[in-house]
């Protein structure tokens, strides 16, 4: 399978410690991958490794592609120039602006060919909650009004591929689903998006494929539908451990 966004042999060391082994993952055009597993898996350093940037000293080989392009050899503010933008788990919003305020400060960029365009009323439309927090600092948001906002920022820098990083962390149930439908009309629309989640059940309903990581290595990959048939994604995040039920 290709992608939109691909990489090759994409492998991350910490001083002689392998975090991530060998990955190949592609991310196809107007679709949504979804990448699980469980915490230690390596998932946030690969989507790192991908944005190019490491919260550490990272050795890291093997080659990245965008739209074709390598772009492994680039910093991570050129990768966001050419269109690749992480949504990073945590705080990515300025606390003391307002909402509209967060959004007017994204530039969109110079060169708009073949990028996914957005504008701030669209931003509104596809999250009608911030349009009605909008007088509001970003302190003042709920968990998933923030994580709105910051898919909201990202959008506004006219993407080539989205990769959002746990956006569901933190987050009451009924709100992660609202958050990923959302995001999903963005790929219906035409957006890739490489979705990052320990919440395997809620990335099944939203994402047309899946691959799953273990120690730093992929260890299956599919269709949404067939992975979710998958024993090791049944076992592991699918029964009780998945439900929050002790085992």
């Amino acid at each position: 399978m290709s992608g939109v966004l691909q990489s090759d042999g994409l492998s991350v060391r910490y001083a002689g410690n392998v975090a991530v082994s060998d990955v190949n993952i592609a991310v196809p055009a107007g679709r949504m991958v979804g990448l699980v597993g469980a915490n230690g898996a390596g998932k946030t350093t690969l989507v790192n490794a991908l944005a190019g940037w490491s919260r550490g000293r990272a050795v890291v080989t093997g080659s990245v592609q965008l739209e074709g392009r390598s772009i492994e050899k680039l910093a991570a503010h050129e990768r966001v120039a050419r269109g690749l933008t992480l949504v990073p788990e945590g705080k990515n919003i300025f606390a003391e602006l307002t909402v509209d305020e967060n959004l007017a400060l994204v530039r969109p960029p110079a060169d708009t060919t073949g990028r996914h365009l957005f504008t701030i009323p669209e931003v509104f439309e596809f999250f009608p909650r911030l349009a009605e927090r909008r007088s509001h600092k970003g302190a003042a948001l709920s968990g998933g009004e923030r994580q709105m906002l910051a898919v909201g920022r990202a959008l506004l820098a006219g993407p080539r591929v989205l990769m959002l990083d746990e956006p569901s962390a933190g987050l009451a149930p009924r709100l992660i689903t609202d958050l990923l439908s959302r995001i999903r009309l963005l790929v219906d629309r035409g957006l890739p998006v490489l979705l990052v989640e320990q919440n395997v059940k809620a990335a099944l309903k939203v994402v047309d494929h899946l691959y799953l990581l273990e120690r730093g290595k992929i260890v299956g990959e599919g269709p949404a539908d067939v992975m979710a048939a998958d024993h090791r994604i049944i076992e592991a995040y699918l029964g009780t451990i998945a439900d929050g039920t002790p085992a």
